[in-house]
């Protein structure tokens, strides 16, 4: 339990590094205020991972044009959506704490 803990913790502090470090990079490209690009790849990557966790198991198939059962995509044993929700939190966090 404690080696599943470590690997959850350090794989969503890389997540938050990387997609911090690419906001600013993106910020600093086109010239927009690099926390308010910081933030909004916070945001949009935590919803999307958020709405990716919280799939349901079943749906319609594309393939046979029917209702089926079919393996889940998203909600199982893994946390995605918890990122999902730390990234939303700390985009809020970067907006509260930006200066104007």
């Amino acid at each position: 339990m404690r080696e599943l803990l470590k690997r959850i913790l350090l794989g969503a502090l890389a997540g938050v590094v990387i997609i911090g470090a690419l906001g600013a990079i993106v910020g600093w490209a086109t010239g927009h205020n690099m926390s308010t690009t910081i933030a909004g790849a916070y945001y949009i990557i935590g919803a999307i991972l958020f709405l990716i966790g919280m799939a349901p198991a079943g749906g319609f198939s594309l393939i046979r044009g029917t209702m089926s059962r079919r393996r889940p995509t998203g909600s199982r044993q893994e946390p995605i959506f918890l990122l999902g929700l730390v990234l939303v939190g700390l985009g809020v966090a970067v907006d509260i704490t930006r200066p104007f």
